[in-house]
């Protein structure tokens, strides 16, 4: 499955990075591609994730999926 996430507060590298790693550290995610100039993420995933669950990857950071395609 793929999943195209809007990503609210990326501004550099440091936080494609960020993302990143935190959205790979996710159980059935099998690879993530961040878009920095699109504010987005393109996640490959196994089974179904929610978008709830990718904002709870990202808690502690300035960072918030805002929309799921």
């Amino acid at each position: 499955m793929e999943k195209e996430l809007a990503i609210e507060g990326m501004k550099c590298d440091g936080c494609v990075e960020t993302v990143q790693k935190r959205f790979s550290a996710i159980a059935g995610v099998e690879e993530v591609v961040v878009d920095l100039a699109g504010k987005k993420a393109t996640v490959k995933t196994n089974k179904e994730i929610s978008e709830a669950t990718f904002n709870e990857a990202l808690a502690d950071t300035k960072f918030k999926v805002v929309g799921s395609k």
